[in-house]
């Protein structure tokens, strides 16, 4: 069974903000998202699992897995399944730092009921936020898992920085009429982007942020707000993080068609995880999780029940 929890979106008043190990200039925001349990909730007694989807993506695009596990973890836990600041239906915020995006983790964590230690799964931006969590808060994690990404990759998921810059600019400028069929305006805009995003399975995983409302048409991602960011945040792992260190158990699973993570990176990865192995599931890039379900559910199944 799944329970939708209701969405809070204001910033957390400042009696209740968490301080930070390396800095006290971030405030978490609320985070949208959906709680998923076993059949029988009060089986659910190992840590309380988080999972934070990719940039452009949202919880929906975990449903399935968050299903899935509910099901084949031992002993079962609590799955919540997020929506990070400026995505889905979480609130938009001018910062967008993996700084923000722990803080926010951190202020979720707080308010579920008796968690003292968290297991944490994150794709991509999300994977970033979960490791530089992991390292910032390592007494609060059980074990993580993070998917197709490194603290060291450089691909970008436009392939440049300059396209993903593009991408974001000729979204902001793409104007639709609210007339339209929302298929139609799907396709308008696939056509404007794909000179830029030539793969369309990508631009599909983008457009499905696209919806109407009774204003018109619009776009669940804050394209400002990552537009802000994306050079001097999102792109790239804080350095600075990475002189803590997460000791306890930690799997990467990469797709063997991806570029995200390069298996010579492992032993630099190592020093800030040091049990941190990596796994390779074949025929799958960047979208492991969606190419590869079944393959991808049996690694994270068998770390996890270990």
């Amino acid at each position: 069974m799944a329970r939708l929890v209701k969405t809070a979106f204001e910033i957390l008043p400042k009696s209740q903000r968490i301080p930070r190990h390396f800095s006290t200039s971030v405030h978490p925001v609320n985070l949208s998202y959906d709680e998923y349990l076993p059949k029988d909730p009060k089986t659910a007694t190992g840590a309380p699992l988080l999972i934070m989807h990719g940039l452009f993506g949202s919880r929906q695009n975990w449903r399935g897995i968050s299903k899935r596990l509910t099901q084949v973890l031992n002993p079962s836990r609590q799955i919540f399944s997020v929506d990070a600041r400026n995505h889905g239906q979480s609130p938009h915020s001018p910062d967008h730092s993996y700084s923000h995006l722990a803080e926010d983790v951190r202020a979720l964590i707080r308010s579920i009921p008796g968690a003292q230690r968290v297991a944490l799964m994150g794709h991509s931006m999300g994977g970033r936020c979960m490791m530089c969590f992991a390292l910032r808060y390592p007494e609060l994690v059980e074990s993580a898992v993070i998917v197709d990404i490194s603290p060291f990759s450089s691909v970008h998921f436009a392939g440049s920085l300059d396209a993903m810059k593009d991408l974001l600019k000729t979204l902001q400028r793409i104007s639709l009429d609210a007339s339209l069929a929302p298929s139609v305006a799907r396709k308008q805009v696939d056509e404007q982007i794909s000179d830029i995003m030539p793969d369309k399975a990508t631009r599909d995983f983008i457009l499905l942020n696209l919806y109407k409302d009774e204003s018109g048409f619009q776009w669940r991602f804050n394209i400002q707000g990552l537009l802000d960011n994306v050079e001097t945040s999102i792109a790239q792992f804080p350095a600075e993080m990475l002189e803590g260190k997460f000791a306890g158990p930690t799997l990467f699973i990469g797709g063997a068609d991806s570029q995200y993570i390069n298996p010579k990176d492992l032993p630099r990865i190592q020093q800030s995880f040091p049990q941190a192995r990596l796994e390779f599931v074949a025929n799958a890039g960047h979208l492991v999780h969606v190419q590869k379900p079944n393959e991808f559910l049996d690694l994270v199944t068998n770390f996890l029940n270990t």
